[in-house]
């Protein structure tokens, strides 16, 4: 599975700019006084403006894993501590991976993963060719094991392979795109932060044939997909803009 495309949420675009523009250096696409669209890796990651208190989002990329002690060296952030304190990587055997966390301005938990099985070595990469895409975002919702299966039923995302699925928490893809399950009020690893209800849309592909299918967050985690109502979308509409 690959994501192409992740719109987020925001109340405070400049405070996103600064840091994946400036701080980050992710290459800028397009910009308004109502979004901010930000190249990372091979995803196109957009975040809309709107006017109400957003929930966290959890969002992680993936790294050559050569490379995770660069980046976190270059990038002075205040990384979490993870299995033991003042640790800043976390290893996970199962998921043939080590990760760090950090925060971005506005209470996002970002992570750096580095996956012993993608084979995104190279000596000839540039700094700016780090970031691969973004690999992970995560679906609050009230019913862990109802999401997977409609999941799995109308986009044909697998089971990933390494993580066998808990009442509170499934992972559905493989090492380049997971949707990260997590029942509301599940606190997200090495944090204090719980996952709450998001809005988000995400193009991706799947399968051997790269077929692109596009999913919004809210028939995830307003109400079941598939639910037969009329309109239930409970986010608010982006700020209009005014500036292309």
């Amino acid at each position: 599975m690959k994501i192409l495309e992740l719109d987020l949420y925001t109340n405070n675009l400049e405070a996103i700019r600064l840091f994946y523009v400036g701080r980050l250096g992710l290459p800028l696409l397009s910009r308004s006084v109502a979004h901010l669209t930000v190249l990372v890796g091979f995803t196109q990651l957009t975040f809309q403006l709107v006017d109400k208190p957003v929930a966290p989002y959890h969002v992680a990329i993936n790294v050559p894993c050569d490379s995770l002690d660069v980046l976190m060296y270059y990038y002075d952030l205040d990384y979490l501590s993870t299995q033991e304190p003042g640790k800043t990587i976390a290893y996970f055997p199962d998921w043939r991976a080590k990760a760090c966390y950090f925060y971005d301005p506005c209470g996002n938990l970002l992570e750096f993963i580095a996956r012993t099985d993608l084979n995104l070595n190279d000596p000839n990469l540039t700094f700016s060719d780090l970031f691969q895409c973004v690999s992970e975002i995560g679906l609050p919702t009230q019913d862990v094991a109802y999401t997977a299966r409609e999941i799995q039923r109308r986009f044909r995302v697998e089971q990933f392979c390494k993580t066998k699925p808990i009442l509170d928490f499934n992972a559905l893809g493989d090492d380049n795109g997971l949707f990260i399950l997590a029942k509301l009020g599940r606190t997200w690893l090495f944090s204090n932060t719980q996952a709450g209800l998001t809005y988000c849309r995400v193009r991706f592909t799947t399968g051997a044939d790269e077929a692109i299918h596009e999913l919004y967050s809210f028939e995830v985690n307003q109400l079941p997909i598939g639910y037969a109502a009329g309109n239930y979308r409970t986010m608010p509409e982006p700020v209009k803009a005014l500036v292309s």
